[in-house]
């Protein structure tokens, strides 16, 4: 009975080695890992290199990189200073990028990152370095920035540039010199003259209307009669003029201007 029981033993042990144990030394368990890790191995997308940025205008940045291997697509994010996080902007296929609605004479940052898609699922890289990129000044700006170049210039009645200026020359001048596209030509000519012949632009004719102006806006004012004097608005309330004799070329509160009597009459806006 005993020799019975040794032998069953013996038989059961060799069939277990045959069933239980697959060749080459693995062990069930270590064979079913590897078809699992097969199975889920996921991609590693590479993050966009060659990242370069360029402003093409006021408003409008345009991102390019290289293409990342095997990538479906990539996602661009554009850094809040007021969120003081990145926030995605945008999503492309392909390996550029126009980022629209800026501020002009604004610095803007932006990273992007590749996205694969497979089995359903989106994979997605590390983030490409940062770039960087400044708006290009709005033709407004330029206007102003061109008639801030000549604060502290002389007054002189019927001049117009360079070193001397009456009021309309000096409008006529900023104008003609700043390269920007105008809705029409300034003239050279009086203040009345500039009313007549730009009045199709007007957007406002107060001080209340300020609210509306921007920098560039050419203001007209009257002093109890007629267009009287002309200037150019440089935001925030103020504006840059050839104010008299005494004063030359300055940048002054629209309102100092209001309260001695000189009353803003038209906002003329010929560039945006």
């Amino acid at each position: 009975m005993r020799k019975k029981i040794v032998t069953c033993a013996v038989t059961l042990t060799i069939m277990a080695g045959i069933f239980c144990f697959p060749a080459h030394g693995h062990t069930a368990t270590e064979s079913q890992g590897q078809v699992e890790q097969q199975k889920t191995a996921v991609p590693r997308p590479a993050a966009p290199t060659g990242v370069k940025s360029k402003a093409l205008n006021s408003e409008t940045i345009k991102l390019t990189w290289k293409k990342a291997s095997g990538a479906s697509g990539y996602e661009i994010y554009r850094y809040s200073f007021k969120k003081k996080t990145y926030r995605k902007i945008g999503t492309t296929s392909k390996t550029s990028f126009k980022s629209r609605g800026l501020r002009a004479d604004t610095r803007y940052r932006y990273k992007i990152r590749t996205v694969i898609k497979q089995d359903g699922k989106a994979y997605y890289s590390r983030f490409s370095k940062t770039v960087k990129r400044k708006t290009q000044k709005s033709d407004g700006q330029k206007v102003v920035a061109k008639a801030r170049k000549k604060i502290g210039a002389s007054y002189r009645a019927g001049a117009s540039g360079p070193k001397a200026f009456d009021c309309s020359g000096f409008v006529y001048w900023v104008y003609k010199t700043s390269d920007v596209d105008t809705k029409k030509k300034v003239a050279r000519t009086s203040s009345a003259g500039l009313s007549q012949s730009l009045k199709k632009y007007k957007v406002g004719s107060s001080i209340k209307s300020l609210k509306k102006a921007k920098a560039g806006d050419i203001l007209l004012f009257t002093n109890g009669g007629s267009y009287s004097h002309a200037g150019i608005y440089s935001g925030k309330g103020k504006l840059i003029h050839a104010a008299n004799a005494r004063k030359g070329v300055v940048s002054q509160s629209v309102r100092q201007l209001h309260n001695s009597g000189t009353r803003v009459a038209a906002i003329i806006r010929v560039v945006e």
